[in-house]
């Protein structure tokens, strides 16, 4: 079949997309809060990163609604 890809032909997602969400303790019982999206080029077979957010916070459940407020941000509705 003239049209099937052959082994030799590499196949780009350029949907992959993945997040990374890192929390840290800071002074006086803050949080540090930062979203990281990473996704595929569209020009070249690389990842980039892409910062989405980067906070302080008072309390673990800002933290929380933070992140899926960043997250639902990036998905859409």
């Amino acid at each position: 079949m003239a049209d099937s890809p052959t082994p030799a032909t590499s196949i780009i997602r350029k949907v992959a997309e993945f997040y990374t969400i890192a929390l840290a303790q800071l002074d006086h019982g803050e949080l540090s809060v930062a979203i990281t999206a990473t996704t595929v080029d569209e020009e070249e077979p690389q990842l980039l990163d892409q910062e989405i957010i980067t906070e302080r916070v008072a309390t673990l459940d800002d933290a929380l609604a933070l992140i899926k407020a960043g997250v639902e941000r990036r998905l859409g509705p």
